[in-house]
Parts: C-alpha cells; sequence; structure tokens
C-alpha cells in the first residue's frame, strides 16, 4: 500500500507519470524505496551518486540530533 501510495503522490507532485519506485536500502541497511525520474532510474551511476548523497545526509543529521541531545542533557 505504501508503494501505491509513494506512487499517487509523486504524480500529484509532479503532475507527470514519467518515474519510477527504486528500491533503495537506507543508511542503516533498512529496506526502503524513492521515486525517480525515469532517467535517473535508469543510470547506476546516478543511483550511487544519490544513495551516497542521502547516507550523508542521514549521517549529518543523526550528529546534529547526538549533539542537541548532548546540549539538552547538559542544561537538564
Amino acid at each position: 500500500m505504501q508503494r501505491e501510495y509513494a506512487t499517487v503522490l509523486a504524480i500529484l507532485l509532479t503532475g507527470r507519470m514519467d518515474h519510477r519506485l527504486v528500491e533503495r536500502p537506507g543508511p542503516d541497511g533498512s529496506p526502503g524505496f524513492a521515486n525517480m525520474e525515469t532517467s535517473a532510474a535508469d543510470d547506476p551511476a546516478k543511483l550511487q551518486e544519490l544513495r551516497e548523497n542521502h547516507r550523508r545526509f542521514v549521517s549529518e543529521q543523526q550528529a546534529l540530533y547526538n549533539e542537541l541531545d548532548g546540549i539538552a542533557a547538559l542544561t537538564a
């Protein structure tokens, strides 16, 4: 059901139907998927670049959350 919802949402947001649902594991190896333009979905190098960008973003966010948790612990 989630995949169908994601597909419908992508159509509503972009107004286009030229995207594909691609399985992409999360940074921790958990299963996941993403809607992508067909040109990106068919390009292994582009997929790898997007995976690396996502992994970097998640790592930066986790580091920020850890820092904020540390600050909150000091002020509590």
